[in-house]
């Protein structure tokens, strides 16, 4: 058949304006055509990667994306509340892209906290994989509190970079998840900003929600926001202290708050 004419083309699109129009006015909500439903996932196993990653994460996220002093925005993350119980506020995570001597990259990060109004900071290390996104956890010197150092040292942790966004104002979006014996036993969700503003906060919280991590936020303790006013008035060094004595209180609490 022959191709439609300019005039049928142009009629075709007005009325398809006109349709669009109509919904509207009527209330009906008119969804984009790349919409997609977000994943599901369960109590049994942990995602894979590729399957938490927004699509554009292993085609465009480069190194300087995760340079940078970055604030901690919100988090579902037992091991920051209830180890600390005074309500964690102040978080900042510090990275640096660098290589150990055999040539494997890694990101450095410095991670504080004000906790019962005291200054906390633990080092983690963070060793890149043949996957873009897909990094590997640990913790070089733990001080993790009345916790055995042989222990937790042993300890190799998935991280994957959910989604993020670059730039002066970008932030990453990661997520943790151990599994035992065929139970989820627990998860991190960490909003990493280089920004406070509230705006910044909604768009993440709408990216890990396409991504399908509300299953995770929206149960056990919840997504916790994190306060970054009056940080100044915290006691101790802000980082590097060598002390993470985050209280027996915290420690006692924090179990199977997945």
């Amino acid at each position: 058949p022959s191709p439609p004419s300019f005039r049928t083309t142009a009629a075709l699109a007005a009325a398809a304006a006109i349709v669009q129009r109509l919904s509207s006015a009527a209330g009906a909500p008119v969804a984009p055509a790349e919409a997609v439903p977000p994943p599901q996932f369960n109590d049994t196993s942990c995602p894979a990667f590729w399957e938490l990653q927004a699509p554009h994460v292993a085609g465009q996220l480069r190194d300087d994306d995760y340079n940078g002093l970055f604030y901690e925005l919100a988090f579902h993350d037992y091991t920051q509340y209830p180890l600390c119980p005074f309500n964690p506020r102040c978080i900042t995570s510090s990275k640096q892209v660098g290589a150990h001597p055999d040539g494997v990259r890694f990101i450095n990060d410095t991670w504080t906290v004000v906790c019962d109004d005291h200054w906390y900071t633990e080092e983690l290390l963070f060793n890149f994989t043949t996957d873009v996104g897909s990094l590997v956890g640990y913790w070089p010197h733990p001080r993790i509190p009345f916790v055995p150092k042989r222990l937790v040292g042993g300890i190799r942790f998935p991280d994957t970079v959910v989604d993020y966004k670059p730039g002066p104002n970008g932030w990453l979006l990661e997520m943790q998840c151990i599994a035992v014996h065929g139970r989820v036993v627990y998860v991190g969700i960490n909003f990493y900003s280089k920004v406070t503003d509230e705006g910044t906060f909604r768009e993440m919280e709408a990216a890990a929600r396409a991504r399908g991590l509300g299953f995770y936020m929206d149960r056990g303790l919840g997504l916790r926001r994190v306060d970054h006013s009056n940080c100044s008035a915290a006691r101790g060094p802000h980082a590097g202290s060598g002390s993470s004595d985050l209280g027996l209180n915290g420690a006692k609490h924090a179990r199977f708050f997945v």
